[in-house]
């Protein structure tokens, strides 16, 4: 007899329990016991992502309290299912996501909020597919409505409000083993993958088992993670050797770069810090030197670089060293006169400016490349739609953000992906702390050529928290998706080198200066997420389309205006 006969008999302690949940004395505690439970199964996938695997049960709680609470078959009582829902994915994005509190606390609430509203939007399509079509309906509604949502987090230009950290496919970071498909779908597969699980869980304990579904639930969870494994001892390291130093000078961005502490470090001797740990690891071979993000961080006119004092020293080792490349975070700045040449141009008087979270490249004889900043920290780095406001409103907000937090959110943004040129055969993608979140932004950077990556950031603002070990983590999943060895540069931590199948081949401690020196390879072979990008949404968004025009159609013949022919 075949061993999925034994889960055919529907287990009695599951359906005791369902009972007693849909009880009317008690479901109502239960309901919120199943809510901290699900916020709590996601917290703990990112408060340590060695417990990533909670993401296959995260949502059956979900699932189950709107299931108890359409039973009741009350308009009142789906109100509250949507409210439990809310109030699930509030706590969830409060348990991961508080550390933004540290340097913006209204950006948290703000972002907290709004997600959480964002993500109820799938749920409550999944409720009138599963009553108006059916219960498959349901789930396909479901799925494709939150991987629709993830994907406007990551493409939608006019979508303000772009925060994809809580991406379900990023709670995998730590399980590279498991996820080397990446390179095929990107974060989006790993959404994919865990959406369909829960749902597969859930239809086995609380609606009905079949031998199908069984099969069906054993080979999508399995099946992934056995071709990864293969995938992961199977692949080396391709392409040209290149050795890097990658440099952490650990300069404390509240009080040592802040030029009214009196802790401040004056910009020459933090440019001494920087310069003598990159000499510690140099050698004849070396031929790239990154440093993190703001690690020149007093304002540098774009057009006259080379004729600060404080920048003679890089300017006087990089002439010595004329195979040296230098890629480097900056805070800079671009005139542009009377004329208001961008939306994020801000006035300076009569003139206006734009001022950037930058990524310079340099090299020996005055060689300069700069990238701005394309994918910037909302309530951080700027305010969703601030270029649509009045100019008088705009900058009550903004002085008001500078008052609260010391933040300044109007930073100007870049215009594309770039890539640093570092001699004829290696190019290097440059990519700027938040920026690493997005894979087919990314990607369009390998397009163009790149074949390493370097990302530069500065965690420090958000202190003591699990950022910095999640944005180390999530760093492995770009190497993965475009195959690419991985260079991080991080002012107070973690700085390393990543290889391309998501391994830390070597990395610092957190809080300590240090430099680290590696080999890794700038491979030019691309991967099918670095050819496609996210063709997982985008189908995503085409099918939601179509689900909602069958939901319209189901609508029409239950209200008896549409023939039944």
């Amino acid at each position: 007899m075949r061993s999925y006969l034994v889960f055919t008999a529907y287990p009695l302690w599951v359906d005791k329990i369902f009972k007693q949940l849909c009880s009317k004395k008690s479901s109502s505690g239960y309901i919120c016991l199943l809510a901290v439970l699900s916020s709590s199964f996601f917290g703990l996938a990112w408060c340590s992502f060695w417990f990533g695997a909670l993401l296959f049960i995260a949502i059956v709680p979900i699932l189950l309290i709107i299931k108890l609470l359409t039973m009741r078959a009350k308009r009142k009582s789906f109100m509250h299912g949507l409210f439990y829902v809310f109030l699930t994915l509030f706590l969830w994005n409060t348990l991961t996501i508080w550390w933004i509190s540290n340097a913006d606390l209204v950006g948290f609430i703000f972002i907290a909020c709004c997600n959480a509203l964002y993500l109820s939007f799938p749920w409550l399509f999944y409720y009138y597919m599963r009553k108006w079509v059916g219960v498959y309906a349901g789930y396909a509604a479901l799925v494709t409505g939150w991987l629709t949502l993830e994907y406007v987090h990551f493409a939608w230009e006019y979508w303000e409000l772009s925060f994809p950290w809580l991406n379900l496919g990023n709670g995998l970071a730590a399980l590279p083993y498991w996820i080397q498909w990446y390179s095929y779908t990107g974060i989006l597969g790993g959404s994919l993958w865990i959406l369909v699980l829960n749902i597969l869980i859930y239809h086995l304990l609380f609606e009905n088992i079949t031998p199908l579904m069984v099969n069906g639930f054993l080979y999508w969870l399995l099946l992934p993670i056995f071709i990864s494994v293969i995938m992961y001892y199977n692949y080396k390291d391709q392409g040209m050797p290149v050795e890097a130093v990658v440099v952490q000078p650990n300069i404390d961005s509240y009080t040592e770069k802040d030029t009214s502490s009196s802790s401040f470090i004056p910009h020459a001797h933090q440019i001494d810090r920087l310069l003598t740990l990159s000499k510690e690891q140099l050698t004849p071979a070396t031929g790239l030197v990154v440093w993190p993000e703001s690690a020149l961080n007093f304002w540098i006119d774009e057009s006259m670089v080379y004729d600060y004092v404080w920048l003679q020293p890089i300017r006087q080792w990089l002439d010595q060293l004329p195979a040296l490349s230098l890629i480097t975070g900056v805070s800079s700045f671009r005139s542009y006169g009377a004329i208001k040449a961008t939306k994020t141009a801000r006035k300076n008087g009569r003139n206006y400016m734009d001022c950037f979270n930058s990524i310079f490249h340099l090299k020996a004889g005055n060689t300069l490349d700069i990238y701005h900043k394309e994918k910037r920290l909302p309530f951080g780095e700027y305010i969703p739609y601030y270029s649509v406001l009045p100019e008088w409103i705009s900058s009550w907000i903004r002085q008001k953000f500078i008052d609260l937090g010391n933040i300044d959110p109007c930073f100007g943004q870049g215009s594309g992906s770039k890539v640093f040129e570092i001699n004829p055969k290696i190019k290097v993608a440059a990519i700027n702390c938040y920026d690493s979140l997005y894979g087919a932004f990314v990607g369009s950077a390998v397009q163009k050529g790149a074949n390493l990556l370097t990302i530069t950031t500065n965690d420090n603002w958000w202190g003591d928290t699990p950022i910095y070990h999640h944005h180390f983590q999530y760093s492995r999943l770009l190497a993965i998706a475009h195959r690419k060895s991985l260079i991080r540069s991080a002012n107070t931590g973690i700085s390393g080198f990543i290889n391309q199948r998501g391994d830390a081949i070597a990395k610092t401690q957190r809080l300590v200066p240090a430099a680290l020196r590696q080999v890794v390879y700038a491979n030019n072979q691309m991967t099918f997420y670095s050819l496609y990008g996210d063709y997982i949404g985008h189908i995503a968004a085409w099918a939601c389309l179509l689900l909602f025009f069958i939901l319209f159609i189901a609508r029409l013949k239950y209200l008896g205006l549409c023939s039944s022919r």
